[in-house]
């Protein structure tokens, strides 16, 4: 009877774009043995055709970037000669994303430069609006 009154599910929306329509979804293969990716980690795209999550070193103008809109799991690093397939995932290309959601990997946070770059593949960033923006007062009241 107690478990009556306990919590069954809970939604939590964790604002990733900051423009919902905006977003360009698209399908990426993860390469093997990354690990838990998080959603919102910025992708490259590598010479294998396959997708990593990317350190300031590989946000470059060269690149094709990414980035994930779903948690996925790549595993662990292969080993042992076991065949090991690309794991699937939706990505945005292109959209405009709330700043300060959007990492690196290892939940490293982007630099200036990083957004410049990002910007230039069309993802692009927006600040979050505070209270402060809003205060009507006049200074020196």
């Amino acid at each position: 009877m107690s478990d009556l009154y306990n919590v069954i599910g809970k939604s939590e929306y964790d604002q990733l774009l900051s423009d919902p329509l905006n977003g360009d979804v698209i399908s990426i293969p993860c390469k093997p043995g990354n690990g838990a990716i998080k959603r919102g980690t910025v992708m490259f795209r590598g010479d294998n055709g396959l997708w990593e999550p990317a350190t300031t070193a590989e946000v470059t103008v060269e690149k094709q970037l990414a980035v994930l809109n779903e948690a996925v799991d790549t595993g662990s690093a292969p080993g042992g000669g076991e065949t090991v397939t690309a794991e699937e995932a939706a990505a945005y290309r292109a959209g405009s994303f709330i700043d300060g959601r959007v990492t690196l990997k290892d939940n490293e946070a982007l630099t200036d430069a990083n957004k410049v770059i990002l910007r230039l593949q069309g993802i692009v960033f927006d600040q979050m609006e505070s209270t402060k923006t809003f205060d009507n007062k006049v200074s020196g009241e």
